[in-house]
């Protein structure tokens, strides 16, 4: 994982997207977005990548749903979706 990625949890542990209510689903992506832009200005980035692997088909790992927040600038990857890689 690059050493810029955040994860951001919601606080009740559940293991898919599906599983959270809508209040926690507007939290979640409100703290991402709040984290988002105090990452992406620490790391001087110009954009940001913001995913969740959904199930293990997805590529999740850790059975506790996330959103991994990504801070980017031109160049880092050399093709763009090699970040998904990256976040596993």
């Amino acid at each position: 994982i690059p050493p810029s990625d955040v994860l951001v949890c919601p606080l009740r542990p559940v293991e898919r997207f599906r599983d959270l209510c809508p209040e926690e689903v507007a939290d979640l992506f409100h703290t991402a977005q709040r984290v988002g832009n105090v990452v992406e200005k620490h790391f001087c980035g110009t954009s940001l990548t913001i995913s969740i692997q959904d199930g293990p088909e997805a590529g999740q790992t850790v059975k506790h749903v996330h959103v991994h927040v990504l801070p980017r600038r031109a160049g880092d990857f050399s093709r763009n979706d090699d970040v998904y890689e990256e976040v596993r």
